[in-house]
């Protein structure tokens, strides 16, 4: 069985605790309705940019004489009509292809988005057929999974997705700008490595495509999606293009033609996706899109530049109000510069010149491929050096300081204490020369001391909270295997909220909620019942104690030595251990002190805390970095078991 433990070491007050996306409730199946605006906004379904009033292109070809068996190169009765398997539930949006739905496959009964070609659109059947191929032969985890190619009792072709509940990279965008320097803000979730993750999922994807010869073409935060556990979808490949296909078959109208130009500006607003005269989102479309000649691999490499820089800054890449921005900032690839760092929030010089060199103007200027530019991106991650900025003698030197902190400490110990013994020799050399020797070999000694009394006290303190990571995991250990199941009390975070809480539970301003240091609270993954796993929490009832203990000892306190609510005026204070957890592989976690903040769909096992170490041995330290409450640092320790 796996125990994953996590102890945090509090350099300074509190932590805030901040829950984790929530799930979009699912569509009921009920008689087919319109949803309101509002409810749109709730769920989106697997082709977002379709439901932004996009403009789209022009059919490919006069496709009058064609049905969609001949177009999907398929035979007549291999087009199943939509109705006599799936059933429509609801409507989730409307664009200028067609319409979205919730719908029941009533086969394998699931949730699927449909998405039905509007007798409206002007993009003919042809472009719509084109796009359910492209897409349904992306098998990668990050490209949205096409089912099927159906037809309704109109004949309209109906493109069967998988439905995803979560949200635009658009929305993500505004969630991290807006959490930005308050105890919403969550490092995982929002800080900057956060997002390049996420961004770097996409990169994979659009290498995958690229690597089967498929160039995107409309890469934007509104067709990049994240579900409801983290997971990272590129959408909407309706202006997807072949590499074997020539620049002709999509050949952009000259953007001096100021008229068809402008038709397209005016209907879009400067936002939406560009079709007829060019093809692609103005905001995010590289020079050669804009003139439609060499539209390649690279293409998409800058798009995904323009999007990291608003992910980065929080701030669009570039604006364009009219069509004299049109005509100026796209073919000419300008982008807006980084803007100065809005609160704590800075992007280092690495990650511009990264950015800089995908969006460079030149497709020659920019990495070879997608996957170099991610794989840059990844060193910048990792704190090694960036190909975009190579390390200068000063800058290789800080990053040697911060990979490995005790060696260049030992080494300066080292310095110190040569220098110290030089100072000491050279006392012998005269009675005024052993004046001035002696005074500085003191100020030297001083030195090496304070150092060393620091380095001591650092290491000490993480050895004694190492030692508690150990005991825990063999008192959770011993727990489970020897234990006897005994009935005692059970708190889950939804008793702390009832009418029977326990009896020491009190707002804390430490933690800034309610917590119980006299208890644990027993938290379920969401498909895991308490009777299921009963005999196992009532094993680790005993935790408490030993939990409580272990938080007491890390501030060098015996519990034994102290009345109880003298422990207790301890713990709210503070002690270096902040929060202990002990996770369990079938979904069962316990944690001290006992507090009430969990969402509903908290899984223990998917937090990075218990996958980071469950395949791994020993102790593991994470980095230093800020409380969510702004008042200190934390430092995590992870032991698995």
């Amino acid at each position: 069985m796996a125990i994953a433990i996590k102890c945090y070491y509090v350099f300074h007050r509190r932590w805030s605790s901040v829950s984790d996306n929530p799930v979009v409730p699912a569509v009921q199946n009920e008689p087919f309705v319109s949803t309101t605006e509002d409810e749109s906004e709730k769920t989106l379904a697997a082709s977002p940019g379709d439901l932004d009033g996009v403009t789209v292109v022009r059919g490919l070809d006069d496709t009058s004489n064609k049905n969609l068996a001949e177009l999907a190169g398929a035979s007549a009765d291999a087009i199943r009509p939509l109705q006599g398997r799936f059933a429509l539930v609801a409507k989730l949006g409307k664009g200028g292809m067609g319409e979205v739905f919730a719908a029941r496959d009533g086969m394998l009964n699931r949730e699927v988005a449909v998405k039905v070609l509007s007798s409206e659109a002007d993009v003919g059947l042809a472009r719509f057929v084109r796009e359910a191929q492209v897409t349904a032969q992306l098998s990668h985890p990050n490209v949205i999974p096409v089912y099927g190619l159906e037809e309704t009792d109109q004949g309209s072709p109906a493109l069967t997705m998988k439905l995803i509940r979560g949200i635009t990279f658009a929305e993500y965008i505004k969630q991290c700008s807006s959490a930005l320097g308050t105890l919403d803000y969550d490092h995982e979730r929002h800080g900057q490595t956060g997002r390049i993750e996420h961004f770097l999922r996409v990169c994979d994807a659009i290498s995958y495509s690229h690597s089967r010869g498929v160039i995107h073409r409309d890469l934007k935060p509104d067709n990049l999606m994240i579900g409801a556990y983290g997971e990272v979808y590129v959408m909407d490949w309706g202006i997807a293009r072949l590499l074997d296909e020539p620049d002709d078959e999509f050949k952009v109208s000259g953007l001096g033609e100021e008229s068809e130009a402008a038709d397209i500006l005016a209907s879009s607003e400067g936002m939406k996706t560009q079709v007829g005269a060019m093809m692609g989102t103005p905001k995010y479309m590289s020079p050669e899109q804009a003139a439609g000649k060499g539209v390649g691999p690279k293409s998409d490499q800058f798009s995904l530049g323009m999007v990291l820089f608003e992910m980065l800054t929080f701030k669009a890449p570039r604006e364009i109000e009219n069509m004299s921005e049109l005509l100026d900032k796209v073919p000419s690839g300008a982008r807006n510069s980084f803007p100065k760092a809005k609160q704590s929030e800075l992007v280092p010089l690495a990650l511009q010149a990264v950015v800089n060199r995908a969006t460079s103007k030149d497709p020659l200027d920019r990495y070879p491929s997608v996957q170099e530019f991610a794989d840059d991106l990844r060193r910048y991650v990792h704190g090694e050096e960036v190909h975009a900025r190579p390390d200068n003698l000063v800058r290789s030197l800080w990053r040697r300081v911060q990979r490995h902190p005790v060696t260049v400490m030992s080494t300066l110990l080292i310095i110190i204490s040569m220098a110290a013994v030089i100072s000491t020799v050279s006392l012998y050399r005269g009675l005024e020369a052993e004046r001035v020797s002696s005074s500085r070999g003191q100020t030297l000694a001083d030195l090496v001391s304070k150092v060393n009394q620091r380095v001591h006290e650092f290491d000490s303190l993480l050895f004694r909270v190492e030692g508690l990571l150990e005991g825990i995991s063999t008192s959770s250990r011993e727990q489970l295997e020897h234990a006897q199941a005994k009935p005692s009390q059970i708190y889950q975070p939804e008793d702390l909220k009832g009418t029977n809480p326990p009896e020491d539970l009190v707002e804390v301003q430490r933690y800034q909620q309610r917590a119980s240091f006299d208890n644990c609270v027993v938290v379920l993954a969401p498909d895991v019942e308490l009777s299921d796993v009963q005999n196992q929490v009532f094993q680790l009832g005993g935790l408490k104690y030993v939990l409580r203990d272990a938080a007491l000892r890390s501030a060098r306190i015996d519990a034994s030595k102290l009345e109880n609510n003298e422990a207790d005026a301890i713990l709210r204070e503070g002690t270096p251990i902040h929060w202990a957890y002990v996770g369990l592989e079938n979904g069962v976690m316990i944690n001290y002190p006992a507090n009430e903040q969990y969402p509903p769909d908290y899984d223990p096992r998917k937090r990075p805390w218990y996958v980071s170490v469950v395949s791994k041995h020993g102790a593991i330290w994470g980095g230093i970095y800020p409380d969510a409450s702004g008042t200190g640092d934390l430092i995590p320790g992870k032991q698995p078991h």
